[in-house]
């Protein structure tokens, strides 16, 4: 799966400094990329005209996992306030791992705006394959990129890659009726809205308000309307950070997956955050494929350390864990009228990703700590009732519960506590969650007592020798 998805940062940082006027007749199309030595792109045209752009990317012989795109950056000054519509048919010839194209936009922040086709990549060797994506331009906007991408070898060419612009409509949002927005969201769907003194808080919340003004004079007291549930969870962003975990996907820090002394396997699994289908999915199958690599080494059992993992987005991380999961209800959400959901390490959003090997009835030990949060312990309660499992360390932040995001009609989200976690025997949780044998957490201390208690767990009853670890894994 292309990695390109996974940092839209790459693209940035490869592309500073190749834009182009809309003055030149030809724009410099580059490639990037994360193997951009085995790829070319030859490109005439500007994608701003009637006419559009001419772009061929090729790929040869390039490494496994590893993808190339054409690029080019644009002023994006002149867009804000805009929606951008990037268009184009595109051609392959024998693009086995798929072809897309691909808009973003920096402002300050990187990755303010982006949207890609990699929901419907197109595969093989096929002629005008239709494909548009969209992105709006906010007011700090600086550059714009495009262009189109392929993983592994093959070609994909497009004669009309096309940016069209439409100013948005002005809509009049007052704080009062963002407030509103937000008040009628909540007392909706929040977990704990029956338990809220609505008479009273309402006329408190809209004296923090003034009439006019911007939009976010409306955020303290929203954020105030959601400290009041007593949930500790629900929470709200601001549209820059709402637009970047719709359309990006970024893990806290690389997931770890090695083999450690007397059989036994190691995950270190990070938060992650991010809705964006290409990064979810190029996750996932690292994840997968270092189970693989490692799962030989293993026979003594795995550790899973969550000790980091604040949360996020729960899919990737329970997909990424799927070959000790299994196939069946691993977990569940209760919402306030005792309706069930139940969770499958197989992620709905992506069904087609690897299962990676059967390990369901392998022994696991869980390592659990305070900052293991929210989407960090609904993967702690997909372990709970497993066979052959135990957990250490410290509880949990107690975030035991889950949210929903609701944008907000300024482009902000709130993030509502909506359900309870439930693990796969019914218990329904909501607080910390203990381990089961606890740890002794000593900074002082040297080594790691959490990661040697679980080590030697595995090894005790595997018949292995379990060694002490001068500190944590290298992460």
């Amino acid at each position: 799966m292309a990695r390109w998805m996974l940092r839209a940062g790459l693209l940035a940082v490869l592309l500073v400094g190749a834009g182009a006027g809309h003055a030149q007749s030809s724009p410099t199309w580059i490639v990037t990329g994360s193997d951009r030595m085995h790829y070319t792109v030859q490109g005439i045209g500007d994608p701003r005209d009637a006419q559009g752009a001419r772009v061929t990317l090729r790929g040869v012989d390039p490494l496994p996992g590893r993808f190339g795109a054409s690029g080019l950056a644009l002023d994006a000054v002149p867009y804000r306030g805009h929606r951008l519509t990037l268009t184009a048919d595109l051609s392959t010839r024998d693009a086995t791992r798929g072809a897309v194209i691909w808009l973003r936009v920096d402002g300050a922040r990187p990755s303010e705006a982006f949207a890609n086709s990699q929901l419907q990549p197109v595969f093989g060797t096929t002629a005008a394959a239709h494909r548009e994506v969209r992105v709006d331009v906010p007011a700090d906007a600086e550059k714009i990129f495009l262009g189109t991408g392929l993983t592994g070898a093959g070609e994909v060419s497009t004669t009309d890659l096309r940016l069209t612009a439409h100013a948005l409509p002005a809509v009049s949002i007052t704080p009062v009726s963002l407030l509103d927005a937000a008040v009628a969201i909540v007392r909706g769907h929040a977990l704990h809205a029956a338990q809220v003194d609505w008479p009273t808080l309402l006329p408190k919340l809209h004296a923090m308000v003034p009439a006019k003004g911007p939009p976010a004079a409306a955020y303290p007291a929203i954020h105030a309307l959601l400290g009041a549930l007593g949930d500790h969870h629900s929470h709200m962003v601001p549209p820059t950070v709402a637009q970047r975990l719709d359309h990006g996907g970024f893990e806290s820090f690389p997931p770890k997956v090695e083999a450690m002394p007397g059989g036994v396997g190691y995950i270190a699994m990070p938060s992650y955050s991010g809705l964006q289908a290409a990064a979810r999915r190029a996750f996932v199958n690292t994840m997968i494929a270092d189970i693989t690599r490692v799962q030989a080494n293993a026979s003594c059992g795995w550790v899973v350390d969550l000790r980091r993992d604040t949360g996020g987005s729960m899919l990737p991380m329970l997909a990424g864990l799927r070959p000790l999961l299994g196939e069946g209800v691993i977990a569940g959400f209760r919402n306030a009228q005792g309706r069930a959901y139940p969770i499958h390490a197989a992620s709905p959003l992506d069904p087609d990703l690897p299962r990676g090997p059967a390990l369901e009835h392998a022994r696991v030990a869980v390592l659990l700590g305070p900052h293991t949060a929210s989407s960090g312990e609904v993967v702690a309660v997909a372990f709970r009732g497993r066979p052959d499992t135990r957990s250490f360390g410290q509880p949990t932040a107690g975030l035991t519960t889950g949210n929903t995001g609701y944008h907000l009609p300024d482009g902000s989200e709130i993030f509502l506590t909506t359900t309870v976690d439930i693990d796969r025997t019914g218990h329904a949780y909501g607080d910390r969650l203990p381990p089961d044998q606890l740890v002794p957490d000593d900074p002082a201390a040297k080594g790691d007592a959490t990661l040697d208690a679980a080590r030697q767990w595995l090894t005790g009853a595997c018949g292995a020798p379990a060694q002490r670890v001068a500190g944590s894994p290298n992460l």
